[in-house]
């Protein structure tokens, strides 16, 4: 995962957790690490479309 990928993460987290417990469960689950690398290429692709670097 990049840093870009696991700042993702940590965001989508921050608005799906309601406590600290459920923090822990969620930044290890699988599914969410999916939600935010496909996020991310999804950004990176459009960033590329519109002549922008994409992040890392």
């Amino acid at each position: 995962m990049t840093e870009f990928e696991q700042a993702t993460l940590e965001t989508l987290v921050s608005f799906k957790a309601k406590d600290q417990a459920e923090i822990k469960q969620l930044l290890t689950n699988k599914k969410l690490k999916k939600e935010a690398c496909a996020l991310v290429k999804k950004w990176n692709d459009k960033r590329k479309q519109l002549g922008l670097i994409p992040w890392e």
